[in-house]
């Protein structure tokens, strides 16, 4: 019987698999005097996946335990049932499944966490972090050459 496991990814969802900033300014250009436009219900259901996000998902589930590790917004209670839910749209219902809202993300065991940010627990996270959108993985197409995943930059990002 083969007991080897396969590695765990976690991937972060807002700067990584969505354009969180993209819709943060364009709801703050709506409205410049709300402080939190996150806060505003639809704002997490509404998020468009990132370039190449979607593809390089499912790719990486191919040989990879993946799941999904979202930080919950503290001004947006809605925000835990429109991440879930944007996760079933986009990816389906089995990654909704493998899908955590946790507000320090070194509480959890994975050998490797894809994450835009720092400070929420990445840099005490137990594997190996992914620092997605700083110069060694820029975007998608980075990261999957990482993990040595054959990718094509024009079928990732329409080129």
């Amino acid at each position: 019987m083969d007991t080897r496991r396969l590695k765990r990814i976690y991937i972060d969802m807002d700067g990584v698999l969505c354009d969180f900033e993209g819709a943060f300014k364009k709801e703050l250009s709506i409205n410049p005097r709300q402080p939190f436009p996150q806060s505003q219900y639809g704002f997490f259901i509404n998020l468009q996946p990132l370039p190449g996000a979607i593809d390089a998902v499912n790719k990486l589930k191919k040989d990879y335990e993946v799941w999904i590790l979202t930080r919950p917004s503290v001004h947006n209670i809605s925000c835990y049932s429109e991440k879930a839910l944007w996760v079933k749209n986009h990816l389906g219902f089995e990654m909704q499944e493998r899908t955590i809202l946790c507000a320090d993300k070194s509480l959890l065991k994975g050998d490797y966490l894809i994450d835009d940010q720092t400070n929420h627990g990445q840099l005490d996270f137990e594997g190996e972090l992914i620092h997605f959108g700083t110069k060694d993985f820029l975007n998608w197409k980075s990261v999957l050459n990482f993990f040595g995943k054959k990718t094509s930059f024009e079928s990732l990002y329409g080129c």
